[in-house]
Order: structure tokens, then C-alpha cells, then sequence
């Protein structure tokens, strides 16, 4: 079996890399595109695409017979970020930031013992902090990992550090558990972390919480960019992101509460 779809259901992969190379290059894409970005059969491709105009998740352009995202996508799942109008929110906050810094904006969520970044606006620098949608970092090794550690207490910290060296031995971590639970700490007292080369050498991030209404769940959003550009102004760029994304926490927990009363304490269904 190819080592891609070692122990996962291949026609599940591709759907899934279908769906995250729309992300990455948020354009109209015709089979030989996605063929050529995926270097999967021409075949599987063309009868993949064909299924998901077919359950309405994608739609095909007839003047041009290329695919782009449906409706129905850009709504699956949105329901997780709690607040009606959170995913807006959320696409908001990342434009303001990426308009009022210029430099990269990261968006990312827990998967497991990873930290994942689940999106991304790249800066308009030539040299700039430049990552693809999807990818992980151990959890505890990256700044936005440390904020979303923050929810946890030090035990669970020291568990999670453990298992991971357990779970991932072709690339284990190089930080010890004390080293761990003093960023913890440091990100808890202060509300926000910040990284200097800390996963990638001459670059850095500052990172920060993005607490949702819904289940007690949090996304970790972060600036990131060469320590050359980021260090003159690194207090400036903490004050905005600090800034918006306590305006942002307000304004989801606003509209759940007022959701909530409008539904007379309970979630209307129909």
C-alpha cells in the first residue's frame, strides 16, 4: 500500500487533499490542475469530482469545466465555532489583522497531541513566514500549541508531553516536560506567547487564545514572520492582536447569549 494511505481509507485521502488544495490556492481548478497538484489518477480524479457535484459539495463551471467549493461546503461544520456568524467572524479578524500588521496570520486548532493550523493569510513580503493549510507541529513545541496548552492543568500537560514521545518516535520532541510547563506558565500569566526560532531558526511568532461559545472549545491565532522584521515592532503587533481578539471573544459570547435568550434557554430545532 502506498506509505500515503497507510492505514486510512484512500478514497477518504483524496477527498480530504481535494478539499485542502481549494484552500490553498482559493481559485477555480480544472482535473489536470488538481491531477497535476495531487499526482493522482487522472480517472480517480475526474470520477471523485463528478461524485462531489453530484452530493453538492462542489460546483462545475460550464464555460470553463473547472470545480470550485459549493454553498453547502463553505456551511459544513461551521456550527463548531459556536456563535452564529463565527466562521465570518473568524475570516474577518484574520483579514483585519493581515491588512493592519502586513505580516502572516495563523489560525490553529488541537488534533490530539498536534497542533494544527487549520488556516492561514500569508503576508505580501517577499520574505515571509509561509505555511500550508493542514500542517502539524508537535503541540507543545510551537507557540500556538503553548496558548492552547493553557486550558489544561500541569498534570495533563506532563502526560500529553510523555505520550507524544510515545506516539511520535520517528520525531520526538527535544523539550523536557519542565521546559514545557514553564512556557505554559509564562503564556498563562502574560495571555499571550511568544516564539523566537523556536520551531523555524530567524523566525518568529506571537500567539494568543481564541475562546469559542460553544463546548469550551478554542482556536490559537498567531502573527508570524522573519525575527528580523517582527522584533522592532513586536509590541505593536501584541497590542493589535491582543486587541481584536479580545473584541472577537466578546462579540461571539454576545451573540450565543443572545441566542440563547431568543430560543427561551434552549436551541430551537426544526
Amino acid at each position: 500500500m502506498n506509505k500515503d494511505y497507510d492505514g486510512a481509507v484512500k478514497s477518504a485521502v483524496r477527498v480530504v487533499r481535494v478539499f485542502e488544495l481549494f484552500e490553498a490556492e482559493r481559485r477555480a481548478l480544472s482535473v489536470q490542475d488538481i491531477v497535476d497538484a495531487l499526482g493522482m489518477p487522472q480517472s480517480s480524479i475526474s470520477s471523485l469530482l463528478k461524485t462531489l457535484v453530484n452530493e453538492g459539495y462542489l460546483t462545475r463551471q460550464r464555460d470553463t469545466r473547472c470545480y470550485l467549493p459549493s454553498e453547502r461546503l463553505a456551511f459544513v461544520g461551521h456550527w463548531a465555532l459556536g456563535a452564529p456568524g463565527g466562521m465570518a467572524g473568524i475570516n474577518r479578524l484574520m483579514t483585519h489583522l493581515s491588512e493592519r500588521t502586513g505580516e502572516a496570520v495563523l489560525l490553529g486548532a488541537q488534533s490530539g497531541l498536534q497542533m494544527r493550523y487549520v488556516s492561514m493569510l500569508d503576508s505580501p513580503h517577499s520574505l515571509r513566514f509561509s505555511l500550508r493549510p493542514n500542517q502539524t507541529r508537535p503541540i507543545h513545541g510551537c507557540g500556538m500549541g503553548v496558548m492552547l496548552l493553557t486550558r489544561f492543568n500541569d498534570t495533563e500537560i506532563g502526560a500529553m508531553v510523555r505520550n507524544y514521545n510515545v506516539e511520535f518516535t520517528t520525531k520526538p520532541t527535544n523539550m523536557t516536560e519542565a521546559q514545557v510547563l514553564e512556557n505554559v506558565a509564562v503564556a498563562r500569566r502574560q495571555g499571550y506567547f511568544e516564539t523566537f526560532g523556536m520551531v523555524t531558526e530567524d523566525v518568529g511568532t506571537i500567539s494568543t487564545l481564541l475562546e469559542l461559545p460553544r463546548e469550551g472549545r478554542a482556536l490559537a491565532i498567531g502573527l508570524g514572520g522573519p525575527l528580523a522584521r517582527l522584533d522592532p515592532k513586536r509590541e505593536w503587533l501584541r497590542e493589535i492582536l491582543l486587541d481584536q481578539a479580545r473584541a472577537f471573544v466578546e462579540d461571539q459570547q454576545r451573540a450565543a447569549a443572545n441566542r440563547v435568550s431568543e430560543s427561551g434557554g434552549s436551541i430551537i430545532r426544526t
